[in-house]
């Protein structure tokens, strides 16, 4: 395994929605990443390149013995120390980019549900896999350094290819349970569900009846996996895609609307400020003044939907 970003001059940090830095531990142990933070729920990912680290929990502590890669929510009780000689690599995602790295493919459940949780992955003998990781590293520090239009979409592709090599390598079965496989695949016929059906506005009862489980059965399943009922996942959904749609759209707000199943524009606007905090026809005009040079303040997230 020679990757590329060895070779890296250590760089500066990069604060957008994604921050990503080469560390090099000296003679001493050295902490990592603590002073990063967005908005919102945030992601850690470390590649261990040699060396090690430790993730630091209240209750444990779990090793990351290079070449390995951490995943895992960052909270702020948890920290991660390298220790004394270890080289590698650390990036923070916030919430919006690993939502749109994740995508709407078929296989979008399984990402969610496993980048939902901490997990290691030893690279030694997978030398395949750790070569795909470090080129995405590469890519993202190449886009970051660049800072050019678009950036934040090759990054977003970079991420989505290193979750699905983790995806291949088997974390899935590494994390997996026999009810974590069961709430897994009810997620994930429910998000299709919710996807066919969104502008018939059906109720939760509706879908936990075409899933053959009882309400309460989605309602437990929802709220342990990604601590949302099903009815805020699907408002979130349907607020997601109403964003979507005044973003970039020339729908006018009475076609939005009717697209989106409402009854009336009114309803419509009622719905999206109670979700937003501002009414659709603001937050279009918002959008449309910082163009192309400032990505919209995000209000509403979509990134608990599997």
């Amino acid at each position: 395994m020679k990757p590329a970003i060895n070779t890296l001059a250590p760089l500066t940090a990069h604060q957008t929605v994604v921050h990503a830095d080469v560390f090099r531990s000296g003679l001493d142990d050295r902490f990592l990443g603590g002073l990063v933070d967005f908005a919102g729920g945030t992601t850690q990912c470390i590649l261990v390149l040699s060396g090690s680290a430790v993730r630091i929990e209240p209750d444990r502590e779990d090793p990351i013995i290079g070449p390995a890669i951490n995943w895992g929510p960052k909270d702020l009780d948890t920290r991660i120390k390298a220790k004394a000689g270890t080289t590698g690599v650390i990036m923070t995602l916030s919430d919006a980019i690993l939502s749109n790295a994740i995508g709407h493919k078929p296989e979008a459940a399984a990402l969610r549900l496993m980048s939902a949780r901490a997990f290691t992955l030893s690279l030694d003998g997978k030398p395949e896999i750790a070569q795909t990781l470090s080129n995405c590293f590469d890519a993202i520090f190449r886009e970051l350094e660049a800072g050019q239009t678009g950036m934040e979409t090759v990054i977003e592709a970079q991420v989505r290819i290193m979750l699905v090599s983790l995806w291949r390598a088997g974390v899935n079965e590494m994390i997996d349970d026999q009810s974590y496989k069961a709430a897994n695949l009810t997620l994930e016929r429910f998000r299709h569900l919710v996807e066919a059906h969104l502008r018939e506005r059906w109720p939760v009862q509706r879908f936990a009846a075409e899933l053959d489980v009882s309400p309460d059965r989605l309602h437990d399943i929802c709220k342990r996996t990604l601590g949302k009922p099903p009815q805020r996942l699907i408002r979130d959904r349907l607020t997601f895609e109403a964003q979507a749609l005044l973003q970039r759209s020339h729908q006018t707000l009475d076609q939005i609307a009717d697209h989106l199943g409402f009854r009336s524009t009114s309803q419509f606007s009622v719905f999206f400020k109670a979700e937003t905090g501002v009414p659709p026809g603001a937050f279009r005009r918002a959008s449309t003044q910082q163009g192309n040079t400032t990505k919209p303040t995000q209000v509403g997230s979509y990134a608990d939907w599997p």
